[in-house]
């Protein structure tokens, strides 16, 4: 190995070659992505990939989905023309499929992590020069990792052989043809680097692919970007990975590659028949169960932290709640109906997660699915536990509010709120003596004699009502028949609320509701519901909110999404709209 100097030396050597190659790679493009790495509006540095929370916003209205028409564009893609950083995820997945080395979980390679269970992404993450080195410190690892180099053998590796390896792994991990110019490129290292011996060599080698900008950068900005106007079509390479990182997170597997490499995949036909067997293997359907997982906030549960002195069973129930959800969510997504989601009545317990939510007796320590008796969890994933658990924010009571919210955002995509006053903190703490309800009416400004807590009349009453309809849960999830808040604590539950007009799309007049099984049903009567979670989960499938180009063909994503209410058609959907085979140029 060589000493500090000499690897001081290669580290600087590497930044320049780097630098080149950004340079060189931008220039191709700039002129596709309006001067810039990155779509306009994004963050700051994102070490081996990004973090940033997703949003929805209100859906395009299409074919009658109830909230007032919203003109869409004809002709319009999912997505701009872009380059984007791949993820942390992606980066581990990437070297882990095509040349074997699995990180070892000790190691602490990402930087920039999600740590909330929210869903994330940066697709304009900007690079620092802490950036680099971060990619730099990863792809050594990487590169000191790689023991198996066919038709090579460790301990005896030539430039031809080095060259045979390169070209045999770099197209996938590049995901595009690489050139003799590039190969040679990195001969040209291998070569410089044999004063410092053979294993250095295959090191420094393995790290100036690693950190090109074609191993980092995902692009999508066809073949004629930079004379191209209105869209781009993607070429057959670029098609094949954003079938597979949307579906793998990872680059596309040896079938979908070979279309890609033949051509073939931009046909229609070959699309959707690659996208019928990729929907069909287990690790596709783990992850895109893991997105609609997200987007419903089980994902938020592991990160759910409970008063030990007021719960203190939940520490050990948490992991089998998430396991729980999991296994309700995998019970409809593949068999079952969107509508599913807010009428089964089935939750999965084992028999310390039944005896401590009230369930029917079950044995032992497996998952099994059990039908309670009346209404106690009658609503589908509204009174599932895990995410009744998950949405109450507050550590050792009731949470209306955030019950509420993430009904509000998560399956209504209802406009964004303003921020909470700065006083609401300082207010909400003389109001402790208040019932759950009567804290929930003075927010609202609407009890008598009060004249409100400063966030204007109406404010909380846009989403405080669907938190309420939860009453009947405590802050784990367990059913219950009093309530703790009223003086003297445990008088009767009222889960009884008022829906306010223009919440739900096309209401004009507020709607009472006597309980979480009403609002499920006015769920599934309309289309709010299921538009938002075709638009929310196109969204983490692109990873780029498609209603900002207003592409029509989101609405017939909808469409038949509603028509359907299949995941796996919503899924297929997104992938062969033939929106998705294009980009848009901004």
């Amino acid at each position: 190995m060589p000493n500090q100097s000499n690897r001081n030396e290669w580290t600087r050597a590497h930044a320049r070659v780097w630098l080149r190659w950004v340079g060189a790679f931008a220039a191709t493009v700039l002129a596709a992505c309006s001067g810039q790495i990155g779509p306009a509006g994004g963050g700051g540095a994102s070490p081996i990939g990004s973090s940033g929370t997703a949003g929805t916003g209100v859906p395009i209205s299409h074919g009658g989905s109830g909230g007032g028409s919203v003109s869409c564009k004809q002709g319009a893609s999912l997505a701009p023309a872009r380059l984007t950083l791949i993820s942390d995820d992606q980066y581990r997945n990437i070297v882990h499929d095509v040349f074997g080395v699995t990180f070892p979980t000790t190691t602490n390679v990402t930087v920039a992590s999600s740590r909330t269970g929210s869903y994330s992404y940066d697709e304009g993450a900007n690079l620092q020069a802490t950036t680099v080195q971060e990619y730099q410190r990863a792809a050594d690892l990487v590169a000191a990792s790689v023991t198996s180099m066919p038709p090579c053998t460790m301990g005896a590796v030539n430039a031809a052989c080095m060259e045979t390896y390169l070209r045999n792994t770099l197209p996938r991990a590049w995901r595009r043809p690489v050139t003799d110019a590039e190969i040679a490129g990195l001969i040209g290292i291998f070569n410089m680097a044999s004063v410092s011996g053979q294993a250095r060599q295959i090191q420094v080698t393995m790290e100036a692919a690693l950190i090109h900008p074609a191993f980092l950068f995902r692009t999508e900005i066809g073949n004629d970007a930079p004379t191209a106007t209105g869209k781009v079509q993607l070429t057959p390479y670029e098609l094949a990975s954003a079938v597979s990182f949307a579906v793998l997170n990872s680059v596309p597997d040896a079938e979908l590659w070979a279309k890609a490499q033949d051509g073939s995949l931009t046909q229609s036909k070959v699309l959707a028949a690659e996208v019928g067997r990729l929907l069909a293997l287990p690790a596709v359907q783990a992850n895109l169960m893991k997105k609609v997982s997200y987007y419903l906030d089980f994902e938020a549960l592991p990160f759910a932290e409970k008063d030990a002195k007021v719960y203190p069973t939940f520490v050990s129930l948490q992991p089998t709640l998430y396991a729980s959800s999991q296994m309700f969510l995998s019970s409809i997504m593949w068999t079952g109906h969107f509508n599913d989601l807010f009428t089964s009545k089935t939750i999965y317990a084992n028999q310390e997660m039944a005896a401590a939510y009230g369930l029917p007796p079950v044995s032992g320590t497996d998952l099994q699915p059990i039908t309670p008796m009346g209404d106690m969890y009658s609503a589908g994933v509204l009174t599932q536990p895990a995410l009744l658990a998950a949405s109450n924010t507050n550590a050792s009571g009731d949470d209306v509010i955030h019950r509420g919210l993430w009904i509000y955002y998560n399956l209504l995509c209802a406009p964004a709120l303003p921020p909470p006053p700065a006083n609401a903190a300082s207010v909400a703490m003389t109001l402790t003596g208040e019932s759950t309800r009567e804290q929930a009416a003075y927010r609202d400004g609407v009890e008598p004699g009060v004249s409100g807590s400063g966030c204007g009349a109406g404010c909380h009453g846009r989403f405080d009502p669907f938190g309420l309809v939860t009453m009947s849960y405590d802050n784990i999830g367990r059913y219950r028949t009093a309530d703790p808040s009223t003086t003297p604590p445990g008088g009767p539950i009222d889960s009884s609320s008022v829906v306010a007009p223009g919440v739900l799309a096309g209401t004009t007049m507020a709607t009472p509701v006597s309980g979480v099984d009403d609002v499920a049903r006015m769920f599934i009567q309309g289309r709010q519901v299921s538009d938002c979670a075709a638009a929310t989960l196109a969204t983490y499938t692109l990873e780029h909110s498609p209603e900002v180009e207003g592409s029509c063909d989101l609405g017939t994503v909808k469409d038949s999404f509603h028509a359907s209410g299949s995941f796996a058609q919503l899924f297929t959907s997104i992938l062969t709209s033939p929106a998705f085979a294009t980009r848009d140029i901004h």
